[in-house]
C-alpha cells in the first residue's frame, strides 16, 4: 500500500480494502480512501499476482493505462487512471491504480427494454473514439465453456446450463 499512498492527495489515507470478485487475470481490490474533509472516495487496485500472467502483465497494464487515458473526456464512462507500475518497479506486483466506477453487473432480463437503447447510444460514443495507434488483434483469455459470470447461479438460463430452453420437435 506504500505505492498507493504515494499517489493520494496530501491528508488522504486508505481506510479499507475489499477484494472484488470476477477478475480472471488479476487480483482486484476496491480501496476506500479517507479524504481531508472527512469524506471518502473509491479507488481500484489491479495487481497481477498469479505467476501465469506475470509475463503479459506489463503489456496488458500499459495498454489498459493507454485506454483509460484515451477515454478521458470522451463521454465514455470509464475509470480515471491514477498510476500504473507495469513492471513492479515500485510495487510487489505489476499494478494499476484507478478511480472506482460505480455500477454493477446486470445479467437479469428485467429492465432490458430500457437498457438496450441506452447501451446502443453508449456504443455510438465508444465507436466514435479514435485511438492514435491501431489496436492489436483481439485475443480471448477465456472461452464460453470456462468463463464464470459474476452472480451466476447454476441452473439459471445462460449460467452454465447447456440445455436448450425451448425443446424442439424431433425431425
Amino acid at each position: 500500500m506504500a505505492w498507493v499512498s504515494q499517489h493520494l492527495t496530501v491528508g488522504e489515507r486508505v481506510v479499507n480494502a475489499e477484494t472484488l470478485h470476477g477478475g480472471i487475470t488479476a487480483e482486484m481490490r476496491r480501496l476506500t480512501v479517507g479524504t481531508r474533509d472527512g469524506g471518502t472516495r473509491g479507488l481500484v487496485l489491479r495487481s497481477f499476482v498469479d505467476s501465469r500472467y506475470l509475463g503479459d502483465a506489463a503489456d496488458w497494464l500499459s495498454r489498459e493505462a493507454g485506454a483509460l487515458t484515451l477515454l478521458t473526456g470522451t463521454g465514455v464512462p470509464a475509470p480515471g487512471l491514477i498510476a500504473v507500475d507495469p513492471t513492479a518497479a515500485h510495487c510487489e506486483y505489476p499494478s494499476l491504480l484507478m478511480t472506482h466506477l460505480a455500477g454493477r453487473t446486470v445479467i437479469e432480463n428485467e429492465g432490458l427494454e430500457t437498457r438496450v437503447p441506452l447501451l446502443a447510444r453508449q456504443l455510438v460514443t465508444i465507436h466514435a473514439v479514435r485511438p492514435i495507434q491501431p489496436l492489436r488483434e483481439y485475443a480471448a483469455l477465456t472461452t464460453a465453456d470456462t468463463v464464470v459470470v459474476p452472480g451466476c447461479r447454476r441452473g439459471s438460463m445462460g449460467c452454465g446450463d447447456r440445455r436448450d430452453p425451448q425443446p424442439r420437435a424431433a425431425l
